[in-house]
């Protein structure tokens, strides 16, 4: 059997968590309106530094219409997959920065390794954001 990061995890969705430093935003990420899919980074949910490079990261993409929205991004909606990545996240270096600063003071356990070598996307799989039964 896996074991969670949050042994709660059996009892209570990630929606009933409670995280310290719930508001500060991490980063920024683009949903697509017409395709209701947020940006990708191949499999990984792009979070960027900031709503300007998460909208160059949408104007840039293949995928969609052009119709989209910048949305912050906080460590409750990483805990709670908003992107339905299955935990796995691309992050520009100044959002990880951000993200492992939050994930340590709530003890979120993560991997992540450089984007094609390149340390300033960071693609992240976080233990513990998807529920448990999801596998």
């Amino acid at each position: 059997m896996r074991q969670s990061a949050f042994p709660d995890l059996q009892s209570a969705t990630c929606k009933e968590m409670t995280y310290k430093q719930s508001d500060t935003v991490i980063g920024y990420s683009g949903l697509d309106l017409s395709e209701e899919c947020y940006g990708y980074n191949e499999n990984a949910c792009f979070i960027g530094d900031s709503r300007a490079a998460a909208q160059q990261f949408m104007e840039d993409s293949l995928m969609g219409s052009g119709d989209f929205r910048i949305d912050a991004v906080t460590i409750e909606k990483i805990m709670n997959d908003f992107g339905s990545s299955c935990g796995e996240f691309a992050m520009e270096s100044e959002a990880f920065r951000r993200f492992t600063a939050v994930a340590a003071v709530n003890g979120i356990r993560f991997e992540a390794t450089p984007f094609d070598g390149d340390e300033s996307l960071m693609v992240v799989e976080v233990e513990g954001a998807r529920y448990p039964d999801e596998d």
